[in-house]
């Protein structure tokens, strides 16, 4: 006997860990789904998807609430409302730039940071990609010894790896580091939508930290900035600081930061596990080394690293037959789009002759579509590339659990460990 949506806890901790039964039954029964809280929709289906993306005078992209658990196990989860806003000279403010505006200011915005993060600048990086990914495989290596020894993947590869990179693009000192992965971690925590109010609390104080780092940062470099994206954003601040001015760039540093670092973390760790998962698939990539950027691709569809973002309703509409009304919220799942039947022939599966593997919706769509997706890519290709080129074999410690952080919103491992043979 099938399951259906209503036997299905989207709260539930096993949902949780494992969602994708649960998102094969809205796309079957239930593609416009209402949380049994009210607080949104589940947008599931690939074509649905795309209709809400690209309609922006419909659906804005303005976040303005998130979603926490109640004090106790049997209360319903909240919303919790949230609100950007405009600093002063004073103090920087969080407000809303890229991926939670919408046009006219998010077009504005968007050619800024296009000028900044350039597909060059992005070229140019990958010697350093390229040589951090050397140093963390030599790493690994002197860790597994003979190869009896597992190393966590996740900890010594997939999290140090975009946060280095990132921090030395927008030319933030490595020596901060630590606390720069700690007010990351609590910026994409925030948004998981199972916080209890006390955890929100300590998630928007560590935010605050960060939003007032990177305000000092922006005033430090201010009258010399520097050959790097704090650099560029601060010189077109100048240019008018009206319309791009530094609580701006502060609010679009924060979320590069955290959504650049997350997104590669989430998508290592995903890579190395399907590679471990199917020792056929690890041979071919090692055979056809060719074949890995399309293998990245395959793993962004089958395990996106946001299972979405929101949307709210700005006038009474429709989508898919379903009636919404100005103010609700939606949540489109890129998750669950990219494992759309009706999309994608044996949706499930790893493909690397795919015909279209860019097709998939795990880096957003439309004017919204991640505008560090190439870093990303970039940075995921190398990766796997390297530790290919330089393992004879990688397979999964029998201690794996292979547990994710519990969010509605990230899929990312909590460990993964691993035999690296050399």
């Amino acid at each position: 006997m099938s399951t259906t949506v209503a036997e299905l806890n989207p709260f539930d901790s096993e949902v949780i860990e494992s969602p994708w039964e649960f998102f094969k039954q809205l796309r079957e029964q239930a593609p416009i789904y209402l949380l049994p809280n009210g607080a949104y929709y589940l947008v599931s289906r690939y074509k649905d998807v795309i209709q809400a993306v690209m309609d922006t005078d419909t659906f804005s992209s303005n976040l303005v609430a998130v979603m926490l658990s109640g004090a106790k196990a049997s209360d319903q989860p909240q919303m919790m409302t949230l609100s950007g806003g405009r600093g002063d000279a004073r103090k920087a403010q969080a407000t809303d730039v890229l991926a939670i505006a919408d046009p006219p200011n998010h077009t504005r915005q968007r050619r800024v940071a296009n000028r900044a993060l350039t597909m060059r600048r992005i070229a140019s990086m990958e010697a350093s990609i390229q040589t951090l990914c050397d140093k963390l495989v030599d790493d690994l290596q002197q860790q597994c010894n003979t190869g009896d020894t597992p190393v966590n993947w996740v900890e010594h590869f997939a999290a140090p790896l975009p946060l280095i990179i990132i921090v030395e693009l927008l030319g933030l000192p490595n020596a901060d580091i630590p606390k720069l992965k700690r007010w990351s971690d609590a910026s994409v925590a925030l948004l998981s939508g199972i916080n209890t109010s006390e955890q929100l609390i300590e998630h928007g104080e560590q935010i605050n930290k960060m939003i007032g780092y990177l305000a000092e940062s922006y005033d430090q470099a201010y009258d010399n900035p520097g050959n790097n994206l704090l650099g560029d954003l601060i010189r077109e601040s100048k240019i008018d600081a009206e319309q791009f001015g530094r609580d701006e760039v502060v609010s679009m540093l924060v979320q590069l930061l955290s959504a650049g670092n997350e997104t590669t973390a989430s998508l290592l760790g995903s890579a190395m596990m399907l590679l471990l998962q199917d020792p056929d698939l690890q041979a071919s990539l090692r055979a056809s080394p060719d074949k890995i950027a399309n293998f990245i691709e395959e793993v962004l569809r089958v395990e996106a690293p946001f299972h979405g973002h929101f949307r709210v309703v700005k006038q009474d509409t429709q989508l898919a037959g379903v009636d919404l009304k100005a103010g609700d919220r939606l949540m489109l799942l890129w998750s669950s789009a990219g494992r759309d039947e009706q999309q994608f022939d044996s949706a499930e599966k790893i493909d690397l002759h795919r015909e279209k593997p860019k097709s998939h919706l795990s880096f957003g769509y439309g004017i919204h579509h991640c505008i560090g997706a190439a870093l990303s890519r970039a940075e995921a290709r190398i990766a796997i590339e390297t530790i290919l080129q330089r393992s004879k074999n990688l397979r999964m410690a029998e201690s794996n659990t292979l547990q994710h952080v519990p969010s509605l919103f990230i899929r990312s491992l909590r460990r993964l460990d691993i035999h690296l043979m050399q």
